[in-house]
């Protein structure tokens, strides 16, 4: 336990030095806020790595693996390769020629000057916010099952403990600072999670043996169909998530942040391989982890518990600090992101315009602080229902990406044809949640029932000039070749 201890105190003060580092490095708010829109290919494909690579999908996605064998291969890794490969295609190079900071500054320059543009642009930024106000606490709470396991501390002191850590961290430098750490979590998970399948595949005497505790149909990755998680459950998920980041401000801030649209897309390709093999490598451990403990109560422990097991005390305090790693830098993103749309979405736009550097950065702080304080009341609730909590707060999201993805391929698609898909997307999803729909009826339904309102509504609008869009600028942006601009907007238009 000792060393446990003695990794975790290396790894603050790696973090802390990292965090000053930033700290001294940061010269305006476009640093705090974008990281200077300078953040070359490694750290870029760093940053999206660790900021997707979370505590909730690796233990509540990995419990489904134990579960159900290969079904979690595909719920947890292999879903990745279109979800990302969509966004690399759609919309990342296109987010970066348009040179804006947040996902509802994408609607303020897409339905410019049409009579509901701003209505769309606050519906997106407040459902967006949704997201990244809530997400943080399902991480935290995979991160509490983490360190119940392998240092045995009370849950509501670790979150507290951890809470309080991400908090000091992140107000240094903002996602300047969270870049830094997510460069440290890359590296370590980099070397962490194929260690943890080599201690399990130890521990299980080999692949071999996976046949002992699952049926022949969860070793292939034949479709599977009568298991309470299933191929409909994975598909339906992969769809959700999809439209998900496509929408989600914290890896929307990432490209934002990149110093090219090149990079902005090469970034993202690589970011697919390392998400997917990574991912797919927890999976494995996760399965052979059910050949040592095969009548395990609670699947979210399995990863932990074989570390604590079968790994030597060095290992475990540098599997410990890699696992800590994997929620912090997700959790200090998804907290930059947050701020970033109250700041620049909601405060600079309707309540203190034209505000300096000095005064946005330090009413960004205030709302992280306030972030914190919700994430830990939150995070408390969430133990114990990690992963069925994402799959609800994902549904929403997902939302906002229908009406970005047809107002890029779309020219008449106007601000009346954004609202109507979003709120009947939005009003389908819910009812199907509160009627306790199958997963597979929701977010697929609601993707296509926001998709033909969101073109009846266009269709219908098309002659009145208060919204047709002939928005004849932004095309000529998204569709231009790679040039990388001086960026000099401040905040917000």
């Amino acid at each position: 336990m000792v060393v446990k201890y003695i990794m975790v105190f290396l790894l603050l003060g790696v973090l802390i030095m990292v965090s000053l580092g930033t700290l001294r490095k940061m010269k305006s708010y476009q640093d705090y806020n974008l990281a200077g829109r300078n953040t070359g290919l490694f750290a870029l494909t760093a940053t999206l790595v660790a900021a997707e690579f979370n505590t909730a999908t690796l233990i509540g996605g990995a419990s489904v693996a134990f579960l159900f064998g290969t079904v979690g291969l595909w719920y947890t890794s292999l879903i990745f390769i279109v979800v990302f490969l969509v966004y690399a295609f759609t919309v990342s190079k296109k987010y970066r020629r348009l040179n804006i900071s947040t996902i509802p500054q994408y609607f303020d320059k897409r339905f410019k000057n049409e009579k509901g543009s701003e209505v769309i642009r606050f519906l997106s930024a407040i459902i967006t916010l949704f997201y990244t106000w809530l997400a943080p606490a399902s991480y935290l709470a995979g991160l509490t099952v983490i360190g119940s396991v392998l240092l045995g501390v009370n849950p509501i002191i670790f979150s507290v403990v951890l809470v309080v850590i991400c908090l000091l961290l992140s107000v240094t430098g903002g996602l300047m600072t969270a870049i830094g750490i997510d460069v440290v979590a890359f590296i370590l998970i980099l070397i962490g999670i194929p260690a943890i399948l080599f201690i399990g595949y130890n521990a299980a005497g080999g692949f071999g043996n996976l046949s002992q505790v699952f049926e022949p149909k969860l070793l292939s990755l034949a479709p599977v169909w009568d298991t309470d998680v299933n191929f409909a459950t994975a598909m339906t998920w992969g769809l959700q998530i999809t439209f998900l980041y496509i929408a989600a401000p914290w890896y929307g801030q990432r490209i934002f942040s990149a110093k090219s649209e090149s990079v902005a897309y090469k970034a993202m390709l690589l970011n697919t391989f390392f998400i997917v093999a990574l991912y797919g490598i927890v999976v494995l451990a996760t399965m052979l982890s059910k050949v040592v403990f095969p009548n395990l109560a609670y699947p979210e422990q399995a990863l932990p518990l074989l570390i604590n097991e079968y790994a030597n005390p060095f290992l475990q305090g540098f599997l410990l600090v890699t696992l800590l790693m994997v929620g912090i830098s997700t959790m200090v993103a998804v907290w930059n992101s947050a701020v970033s749309i109250i700041v620049n979405d909601i405060v600079s736009r309707y309540w203190a315009k034209n505000k300096g550097d000095r005064y946005m950065i330090r009413i960004s702080r205030l709302f992280l602080f306030l972030l914190a304080i919700s994430t830990l009341a939150l995070g408390i609730m969430f133990i114990g229902n990690i992963q069925h909590s994402l799959l609800f707060l994902s549904t929403f999201t997902g939302m906002v990406a229908i009406p970005i993805l047809m107002s890029l391929y779309w020219k008449k698609y106007n601000s009346v044809g954004a609202i109507s898909s979003m709120a009947v997307g939005l009003i389908y999803c819910t009812l199907g949640i509160l009627l306790n729909f199958p997963m597979y009826y929701i977010s697929p339904i609601g993707v296509v029932l926001a998709v033909i309102a969101g073109g009846i509504a266009t269709l219908a609008t098309a002659n009145d000039s208060r919204y047709r869009s002939n928005n004849e600028e932004f095309f000529k942006i998204v569709e231009s070749k790679e040039t990388i601009v001086e960026d000099v907007q401040h905040v917000t238009e």
